[in-house]
């Protein structure tokens, strides 16, 4: 049921953007039970460079919208190669598969936003996994900056929607 609840809102997401962009291909989606990742097949206008945040991370501090994290989540769904809802049970393959894309960054409901580094690592034993050194910020009233392993950033796991953006 929760499945269904994300592909409804996929398509009620996009469906309001059409006027936007010129949809060459289609969205191919693969969902399984501890996994969903999008993998965004169509040629959009907007690029990589719609999102300063990949180049400099602190250029979120001169974001002047309500909420940058927000923003960035909704470029980043049409632009990012691929895009993959994590949790305990996937983060550890997600990691790996996050090795070869150039950018990488994990968001964490409308609140935290990070960039990893996924060549430098520290295993965590709440996520089970080897979790690399992240950039980024923490949302409390303002941004906060944080420079430390994504395990102490993003929290432990739990219910909130955490997602992994991947970038060529």
């Amino acid at each position: 049921m929760k499945h269904l609840a994300y592909v409804i809102i996929l398509v009620l997401a996009f469906s309001c953007k059409e006027d936007q962009k010129e949809k060459v291909d289609t969205k191919v989606e693969s969902t399984t039970h501890t996994e969903t990742t999008t993998q965004n097949t169509e040629k959009d206008a907007e690029t990589t460079t719609d999102l300063p945040f990949l180049i400099d991370i602190k250029s979120l501090e001169k974001d002047t919208s309500s909420n940058p994290i927000e923003v960035f989540k909704t470029k980043a769904t049409n632009v990012a190669t691929e895009v993959i809802k994590l949790n305990k049970d996937n983060i550890k393959d997600a990691l790996t598969k996050a090795k070869d894309f150039k950018n990488v960054v994990i968001t964490v409901d409308n609140h935290t936003i990070v960039k990893l580094d996924v060549n430098d690592c520290k295993p965590s034993g709440a996520w089970s996994a080897c979790m690399p050194k992240a950039e980024g910020y923490i949302k409390k009233g303002d941004l906060v900056y944080q420079n430390d392993y994504a395990n102490n950033i993003i929290g432990l796991p739990d219910n909130q929607e955490r997602v992994m953006f991947l970038f060529d």
